[in-house]
């Protein structure tokens, strides 16, 4: 009887707790709400390239990197009903790699950034989807990248080493 009481007198106890939180200070969003103000989000810290002047040639690279500002930007129009166009770019980009980092570690990373891009496209041409997702979807486009400018640096970094 004395653990019935003591489980019983638990219980009340958490419950009234819960009941207390002040639910006021939360902010809520409005469901109704479109407009996001993409220049005040955080998305993730995007790493750049250390070895700049061993990829300063490779050009869709860097149509790549502006694809990207674009997406930080809010502005998906070059996604919206354009697979054919990515499936030429990131096939494009994938035979365009310099010669000393044309490894299958940087293939690997184009193919994720390339997956990437095809589902958001997919998403944006055919579903109407909401903000999260957007800024879901280009936060994660974001950390592929970096993983992508990671891999490179490491690639040259080791190269170095070994010359040395």
């Amino acid at each position: 009887m004395k653990r019935l009481t003591k489980l019983f007198f638990i219980l009340f106890v958490s419950f009234i707790s819960c009941n207390e939180i002040n639910t006021s200070d939360v902010p809520k969003d409005d469901p109704n709400s479109t407009t996001i103000n993409y220049s005040e989000l955080n998305f993730e810290y995007i790493y750049e390239v250390k070895y700049y002047s061993s990829i300063e040639q490779w050009i869709n690279y860097f149509e790549l990197n502006e694809f990207i500002e674009q997406l930080n930007s809010n502005d998906f129009s070059s996604l919206i009903d354009n697979k054919k166009f990515l499936l030429r770019f990131f096939k494009g980009i994938k035979f365009s790699i310099p010669d000393e980092i044309n490894k299958p570690e940087i293939k690997s990373r184009l193919t994720v950034i390339e997956t990437d891009f095809m589902r958001f496209e997919s998403m944006l041409s055919n579903y109407e989807i909401d903000n999260e997702i957007k800024i879901k979807m280009v936060k994660k486009i974001n950390n592929s990248f970096s993983n992508l400018n990671f891999q490179i640096d490491k690639l040259l970094e080791k190269q170095e080493i070994n010359l040395d």
